[in-house]
């Protein structure tokens, strides 16, 4: 039953998001501006192909996470994301990922200005003959920028699986780079 009202949920937000897009693009064709109109079209490609990407790298519950993260969630910042590269199965990652992430975008979240315009980038990197990397671009504003610090220096939340590659957070931006090992 529980998961009857999520799935509608979830559909009435996607529902509503298609609205505005479809609203976006007859605005635009009615002002004549039909450059816009073609961005609108080749951002909804490019969304749905990331979509796409992300669902076929065997993560389940990574995934639909994702996927439903700016619906579900009362986040004080936007995530977006993008899958370079072809897809893997990394179905073993699945939920040490997913935890991993949960923790961190709650620190996150708890870290933004509210009301804030503050937005997440995730770049899933799948590159031949190399670890698959995830990047976090974060631009915004910070208010508790050592809540992030110290997350992200707390061995609990690094083991055989989770890497910490690369960071670098001031109170604007961070750009953090984990590895799957």
């Amino acid at each position: 039953m529980k998961e009857d009202r999520n799935i509608l949920q979830i559909l009435r937000h996607s529902r509503h998001d298609w609205l505005n897009v479809i609203q976006l693009i007859k605005g635009n064709l009615t002002l004549k501006k039909y450059d816009r109109v073609e961005e609108i079209i080749q951002e909804i490609v490019n969304q749905t192909q990331n979509e796409s990407k992300l669902s076929n790298l065997n993560m389940p519950k990574f995934a639909s996470d994702l996927l439903v993260f700016n619906w579900v969630n009362k986040n004080h910042f936007q995530l977006e994301f993008e899958v370079i590269g072809d897809c893997v199965d990394l179905q073993s990652y699945d939920e040490r990922l997913l935890q991993w992430f949960m923790e961190f975008s709650n620190h996150l979240n708890e870290s933004c200005e509210r009301y804030g315009e503050n937005h997440l980038q995730l770049t899933v990197e799948l590159m031949e003959e190399e670890l698959p990397r995830f990047t976090f671009d974060f631009h915004g504003s910070l208010q508790e920028v050592e809540k992030i610090n110290k997350f992200l220096g707390n061995e609990q939340n690094w083991n055989e699986q989770l890497q910490l590659v690369e960071s670098y957070i001031n109170k604007e931006e961070f750009y953090i780079t984990i590895q799957l090992v």
